[in-house]
């Protein structure tokens, strides 16, 4: 992508670099516009250095400067596929809410066509005051996105909101408005598990997998960034993406609770969760002590929350289940398939640990059809949007299938 990064005035600038750096090395062509007050707390020779593109707007040598004063901001807001404001000051948000435009940031951002994306960052009192929060309003009503920022010590000294968000944050939502709609799942309700599930046998011990949550993670965003509504039902302890809504789970019947109440209104499901096919069946109020002699745990089984889905589906929703399997993966996939009444499977082989954490990975889709061609080897991120391109196209054909005359 093309990027416009407007920088204005906030300690939160010298975050700008680094949030410049990584959108350079993912590929992107950043360029940056320094607002004067930006001007004071990072200079425009270290993100030009960063991006290896010029940086406009304010100069501390000469004050604001236009290589073209009279077309630039029309040239960079045609350039721009994104235009991206981090850190957003209240005064710059009150601004183009307004539509007022006394510098070329402001210029660009009333002339652009492209998307706009919003990272505020300011004192708790001037984020919460009814003015600022009016404006964010009224550019939301334009189609601007906002990340909102964190809680946390501000540099002013006071703790509450305000905090710019997270640069991986910054990078997520860019990646979302920086990747094109799929009109067969566009406002789609699809509901995402992920991650492991624990079954606690005592107040420190858990009954637990391996998997880290990885793949589901990725699922949820590469269908949040096509355009579907995600719903995501997240185990384990890794952090929840941006812009999805999230709700945190422990166990096996916490998941499944999660998911039936949100089952109903939803189009379909990706059940990529690790669920713990066991629990204990007591647990110890109290910390179990060891012992000298034999010691034994006996186990029942969780609920199953792929099944227990499927068989309360209407006809209009489908669902998608995953497998990880150590040997005889298609034929036990298969089986999977088969019991549960799904659309779709999709199985890896896990020998020798592989797919777990951060590896690569490769996944075999598996349908009432057949077996079909292997996605991957590809990273979790990149497997993902292959995994959602697939499934897109396959919805896409059997919409059309079942339009009069097709």
């Amino acid at each position: 992508m093309q990027i416009v990064l407007g920088i204005t005035g906030g300690v939160a600038a010298y975050k700008a670099a680094e949030l410049a750096r990584q959108l350079t090395n993912q590929g992107h062509r950043v360029r940056c516009i320094l607002t004067e007050a930006g001007a004071r707390f990072i200079t425009p020779l270290a993100l030009s250095s960063l991006t290896g593109e010029p940086c406009l707007g304010a100069n501390p040598d000469m004050g604001e400067w236009r290589a073209n004063p009279s077309v630039e901001h029309i040239e960079l807001a045609r350039w721009a596929d994104l235009v991206v404001v981090a850190p957003a000051t209240a005064n710059s948000i009150g601004k183009t809410a307004n539509g007022l435009a006394p510098d070329l940031l402001s210029t660009v951002l009333l002339a652009t066509r492209a998307p706009v994306l919003w990272a505020p960052a300011m004192n708790t009192g001037m984020w919460e005051h009814p003015a600022v929060q009016a404006n964010l309003a009224r550019l939301r009503s334009f189609g601007h996105g906002v990340v909102e920022p964190g809680e946390g010590v501000l540099a002013c000294g006071e703790e509450g909101a305000g905090k710019l968000a997270d640069v991986g944050a910054i990078l997520e939502a860019i990646q979302m408005y920086g990747t094109p709609n799929l009109a067969v799942l566009q406002g789609r309700q699809i509901l995402v598990t992920a991650g492991p599930t624990r079954e606690d046998l005592d107040p420190v011990r858990t009954l637990s997998n391996r998997s880290t949550g990885a793949m589901g993670l990725a699922l949820a965003r590469a269908f949040r960034d096509v355009g579907a509504r995600v719903h995501l039902v997240l185990g384990g302890d890794l952090p929840a993406p941006w812009g999805v809504e999230t709700m945190r789970v422990r166990s096996a019947q916490d998941m499944l609770a999660a998911c039936e109440a949100r089952w109903a209104d939803c189009d379909g499901l990706v059940a990529a969760a690790a669920v713990a096919d066991q629990r204990p069946e007591h647990l110890a109020a109290e910390k179990v002590k060891k012992t000298d002699g034999p010691e034994s745990l006996v186990l029942v089984r969780t609920p199953d929350v792929l099944a227990t889905l499927a068989s309360k589906r209407r006809p209009d929703q489908w669902a998608m289940g995953f497998a990880a399997e150590s040997e005889k993966h298609l034929d036990h996939a298969k089986a999977k398939l088969k019991s549960k009444g799904l659309d779709a499977i999709l199985v890896n082989d896990i020998q020798s640990g592989r797919a777990f954490g951060t590896q690569a990975n490769t996944l075999i889709p598996i349908t009432p059809q057949g077996v079909l061609p292997a996605l991957g080897p590809l990273p979790k991120e990149r497997l993902a949007q292959a995994v959602v391109q697939w499934w897109a196209h396959r919805l896409d054909v059997s919409d059309r299938a079942q339009q009069p005359g097709f």
